[in-house]
């Protein structure tokens, strides 16, 4: 039997539709194991151009799955860094209509009203100071520039590891280890055990916010790239939306500017044929 599919011309939808739902198949066919290959971005684009499927799509569906960058163990005896960074540069601008969009993805995610300031097309938002409690060192940044917007979410920690460790490690260990071994040293009239009580206590000390910090840096890092990612979808609807108004008023735009066209070599022709007539009238008199 005829394959139907090469005779008939498939319209831009419906190769749209046929590769969506040939995507899923492959996913239970038998045969997807043995012809799969890996390629690379660059491959995957060029091969998607030949199916109608635009580099744009390709690169934003690249970024949206990219794998989330895990917080590095590289923060020598910290168990963690002091700062981490979760970015993301997004094809088309926004308007400044975005941002209030932006701004309440941001307070939903965080928790947070906190403060907002907009200059020109860069938003930029940091949490809410309370004098009881120790400011974090976060912001949030969503900058439109020639055609790329770029989702910044940094944090630092520095003043995090210090109340931990001096906090919990000096305090808890010479406020706890020195009366320990005081204690001991009067009960043993030994030197050495007063000396090995607070040396243990100070390890202890320092071994719980050694436990503490990276867990608190693995968390919050957790929460800035789910922020990336809900305010990158923001931002590529924004410009998919942008795109498509532009694309709509295109060929209005262009109507307009025929029609006007049109009508001033109508008003031309008919001054022409008004001194035409003007000058036959001339003539006749003399």
């Amino acid at each position: 039997m005829a394959d139907p599919f090469r005779k008939r011309q498939l319209s831009p939808a419906e190769v749209r539709r046929i590769l969506r739902r040939a995507l899923d198949l492959a996913e239970q066919d038998a045969e997807t194991q043995a012809i799969e290959t890996s390629m690379t971005e660059a491959d995957l684009v060029r091969h998607a151009g030949e199916l109608g499927i635009p580099r744009t799509a390709i690169r934003s569906a690249a970024a949206e799955h990219a794998p989330p960058e895990e917080t590095k163990a590289q923060g020598g005896w910290l168990g963690a860094p002091t700062r981490t960074v979760a970015e993301e540069e997004i094809d088309g601008d926004i308007s400044s209509e975005t941002h209030e969009d932006l701004v309440d993805v941001i307070r939903s995610v965080m928790g947070d009203a906190g403060q907002v300031q907009i200059v020109g097309k860069t938003l930029t938002w940091t949490p809410t100071v309370h004098p009881q409690s120790q400011p974090r060192q976060l912001s949030v940044t969503v900058r439109s520039r020639n055609g790329k917007t770029l989702v910044r979410v940094e944090e630092r920690y520095t003043n995090l590891a210090l109340g931990l460790y001096l906090g919990i490690g000096l305090g808890a260990g010479l406020g706890v280890g020195l009366p320990a071994a005081a204690t001991i040293a009067a009960a043993t009239k030994s030197g050495l055990s007063a000396v090995v009580a607070a040396v243990a206590c100070l390890s202890f000390a320092f071994l719980l916010p050694r436990l503490i910090f990276p867990w608190i840096v693995r968390r919050r890092s957790r929460k800035h790239d789910a922020l990336r990612k809900r305010l990158s979808s923001v931002i590529r609807g924004a410009s998919r939306d942008t795109r498509a108004g532009e694309e709509a008023t295109a060929p209005r735009k262009r109507k307009r500017i025929a029609g006007a066209a049109a009508g001033a070599a109508a008003e031309a022709e008919a001054e022409a044929e008004a001194e035409a007539e003007a000058d036959a009238r001339q003539r006749r008199r003399r």
